[in-house]
């Protein structure tokens, strides 16, 4: 058996094209994030999925210039969370995990649908929030833009070369072991 061709293959793409994204797609990718499991089925995460061109248009006002590549998206969705949903032991939230999860489960979809889907953190978070009405107390965890392939001729040198590379991950070695910690665990210093 083989790793699934929708995890093997899925990329943060930037070439999008602004072909708008059908309501049934999107509410299947809404669906797998909701059967993602949580603890005691809390399911810490809410999603709002903006497709409305004058919502997007004022969402994609708050992005950062580095990801001006969004502009073509057809769909932007927004992870939304608060540790009160979900379970805490401890000093531990299980509140976040459980919101990557669900957003994992999302882009997995969206792969199976033939989208590129790009998560991003890059966005004034406080002005993303106040254009999708979320409350103060509430945390924008990640956007997700979405759209299906479309032309690189948009993009900038860097993120040329980043669509066609090579998929760049640490060695298996640097990030799992069996049966207890090892020193290729601790992570390497950034230069």
């Amino acid at each position: 058996m083989k790793i699934l061709k929708e995890i093997e293959t899925r990329r943060a793409k930037r070439a999008l094209a602004t072909t708008p994204i059908q309501q049934e797609v999107l509410l299947r990718l809404a669906e797998a994030a909701h059967m993602t499991p949580s603890s005691l089925n809390s399911q810490p995460w809410r999603m709002i999925t903006v497709k409305d061109p004058a919502v997007l248009d004022k969402l994609k006002e708050t992005l950062s210039p580095g990801n001006y590549w969004a502009k073509n998206a057809p769909a932007i969705t927004a992870f939304v969370t608060n540790s009160a949903w979900g379970l805490t032991l401890g000093e531990v939230s299980y509140t976040p995990f459980e919101l990557g999860m669900a957003a994992m489960a999302y882009q997995i979809q969206a792969v199976a649908e033939g989208l590129y889907v790009h998560p991003i953190a890059g966005y004034n978070a406080q002005a993303a929030k106040e254009v999708l009405g979320i409350r103060a107390e509430d945390t924008l965890q990640t956007l997700i833009v979405l759209g299906y392939p479309g032309e690189k001729n948009g993009l900038n040198e860097k993120h040329l070369e980043s669509e066609s590379s090579k998929r760049d991950r640490k060695n298996l070695e640097e990030v799992a072991s069996f049966d207890r910690w090892t020193e290729l665990l601790v992570p390497k210093s950034k230069k």
